[in-house]
């Protein structure tokens, strides 16, 4: 039994120390592209999203849904259905933020810290798709000095 858990707590280990060097290649790529498109911002955030969640690209649910992205992270870490967790993930907490809610602000925390940039609060709380990320970022990129002359604006 101990070897078994020993075993466990290695994969466990070595997953997540390839999620982070996963998520940290994608935001290498946006930071290295010049100019950086819109394109390219995304396809690289949205990989990143899936390391950050543990999430390999075939996971990806259909459509766009970010929300179902972040409930399926929680699916597979809690080896259960994701309709289990939109059911059973309800505000709980007196401030009323789920699981999924707190795993997207800590995302918008991590990007911020890897981009140098600071997202709107509003705004974060309206996005429902990989798109409104996307665009959240963008815009966001576009107004940051550091950013400035290295984005291709169409």
């Amino acid at each position: 039994m101990p070897t078994e858990r020993m075993a466990d707590r290695a994969k466990i280990r070595e997953l997540l120390l390839r999620s982070r060097t996963d998520a940290d290649s994608h935001i290498d790529k946006i930071r290295a592209a010049d100019p950086l498109t819109y394109d390219t911002l995304h396809e690289e955030l949205y990989n990143y999203v899936l390391a950050k969640f543990l999430l390999e690209p075939s996971d990806k649910p259909e459509g766009d849904n970010f929300n179902a992205l972040a409930e399926l992270s929680l699916a597979k870490s809690q080896k259960v259905s994701p309709e289990l967790v939109e059911e059973f993930d309800t505000a709980q907490s007196c401030d009323g933020a789920t699981s999924a809610m707190a795993k997207k602000v800590l995302l918008y925390m991590a990007i911020q810290k890897a981009l140098n940039i600071e997202l709107p609060a509003t705004e974060s709380a309206r996005v429902k798709t990989m798109q409104d990320l996307s665009r959240m970022v963008w815009n966001t990129l576009t107004a940051a000095e550091e950013w400035r002359g290295r984005l291709e604006i169409k």
